[in-house]
């Protein structure tokens, strides 16, 4: 097993009109400083005509490591994990697999096995030949070189020709076909899926397809596995299960794994550590629960949790006070030290659907109109919107940023069109900079 090591990685794409991008020369060690004037100068050389996809990408993936690469569509996962794999050429950085930069190895070279979106399974083969097929030709290559190796190989297809006709038990059989044999057999007892050694990937479901080709990426036992939204053609129950099969199979392997999705619920539930990425770079890297409660910036605080943070622009007054034209009230101590120099500036208030509390008339609570109802039984989501106070009931401010999402008990009824009052948890809030989007925390 080994570490995986990003350092300064760049991928542009050229375009029609110029289809050279400027190379970029590595490093001689995976300890030498990323803030070097001259790789900071290298890695930054872009071609003016090229489509820059990441920029200035650096991540460390330790030893056994789950790590899960969330964003958007387009944010540039999918192709970070191509060019780990070698499927893509890098254009600036660094990647180290345990002590080897593999920037310029061929996919084949750099020990690593990818179990891809669409599986990618031969269909003309049986589940057993599939799971044996890149074992065999990695044996193969092994053997090459060794001396005696062809005149053994010459004695073995004789003997297996000769003995083609006799029964199973009786047929002579190569100690490199044993050992993947018996490898296949290991990893499909693991997966639980003996039974489907003799099928063809057509008679297959899709959980089932999922497992063999992660089957035949484990069967390698490769450094590292990638994973490129794998459960993302399975329906909901199916794909519950399987992403904690294979969180199980991880820990029990200790491989280090790098798994893609745009699932924020599979990335919490899966990873040991998230890296948030959008528009080609890392907006913050943490373990799931510190990304949920200490979000870097704006854009992971909404793409991290379902439904997402509500965020709502307030004035800060000296020396505690936050007002708002619906609502106005005193932050908790705390937040004295950190907001001093934001006196009267506009900030992005935060606040999750479950931090909302039904409540009383209050100066410091928020009057809302009920728009969307949605009951899921354990719980229930509401869509609100401001009631302009001072004018009558029937006048509502229905505008697209006073509209917020809400978490109540599933045991409180309660209608489309009515009036509720809500208080929120002082303790729970979040700020965030009106133009930079960076999070505002005290110690």
């Amino acid at each position: 097993m080994a570490q995986v090591v990003l350092e300064n990685v760049y991928k542009s794409f050229p375009t029609r009109h110029n289809e050279r991008v400027t190379p970029v020369v590595a490093h001689s060690s995976p300890l030498a400083p990323l803030d070097s004037p001259s790789m900071v100068e290298r890695n930054s050389r872009e071609h003016k005509q090229s489509i820059s996809v990441l920029h200035d990408i650096s991540l460390s993936v330790a030893d056994g490591e789950f790590m899960v690469l969330v964003g958007p569509s387009g944010c540039g996962k999918s192709t970070l994990l191509r060019l780990i794999a070698g499927l893509e050429k890098i254009s600036g950085g660094n990647i180290w697999v345990g002590d080897r930069l593999v920037n310029e190895l061929p996919p084949k070279a750099r020990d690593i096995a990818m179990v891809f979106q669409n599986y990618a399974l031969y269909p003309h083969m049986t589940v057993y030949d599939n799971l044996a097929f890149g074992l065999r030709r990695t044996m193969r290559g092994e053997g090459r070189g060794v001396r005696g190796e062809g005149k053994n190989r010459s004695l073995d297809n004789l003997l297996v020709g000769v003995t083609r006709g006799l029964p199973k038990q009786l047929r002579y059989t190569t100690a490199r076909e044993r050992a993947v044999d018996e490898r296949v057999r290991n990893v499909a007892q693991l997966l639980q899926i003996e039974a489907l050694l003799n099928r063809l990937p057509k008679q297959l479901s899709g959980g089932q397809k999922q497992r063999v080709a992660l089957g035949r990426a484990i069967a390698r036992n490769p450094q590292v596995f990638l994973m490129d939204e794998p459960l993302s053609n399975l329906d909901a129950k199916l794909r519950a299960e399987t992403r904690a099969q294979i969180v199980k199979l991880q820990r029990q392997l200790g491989t280090t794994t790098v798994y893609v999705t745009h699932d924020q619920t599979e990335a919490m539930t899966m990873g040991d550590r998230i890296a948030v990425m959008n528009q080609g770079q890392i907006q913050q890297v943490a373990p799931p629960l510190e990304l949920y409660n200490r979000p870097a910036t704006r854009f992971v605080a909404e793409f991290i949790g379902s439904p997402p943070m509500n965020f709502l622009p307030v004035q800060f007054h000296t020396p505690l006070s936050i007002a708002h034209p619906q609502f106005h009230f005193s932050l908790p101590e705390q937040w004295a030290n950190v907001l001093q120099n934001y006196n009267r500036q506009t900030l992005i208030l935060g606040i999750r659907p479950e931090h909302f509390y039904l409540s009383t008339p209050a100066p410091q609570n928020l009057l809302v109109q009920v728009d969307l109802v949605e009951a899921l039984g354990n719980d229930t989501y509401l869509a609100v919107s401001f009631v302009k106070q001072g004018v009558q009931p029937s006048v509502i401010a229905t505008t697209a940023t006073n509209t917020l999402q809400v978490r109540i008990p599933p045991d409180r009824k309660v209608a489309v069109g009515e009036q509720l009052w809500l208080s929120l948890s002082l303790d729970k809030l979040h700020f965030f900079e009106y133009d930079s989007g960076q999070a505002i925390w005290f110690e």
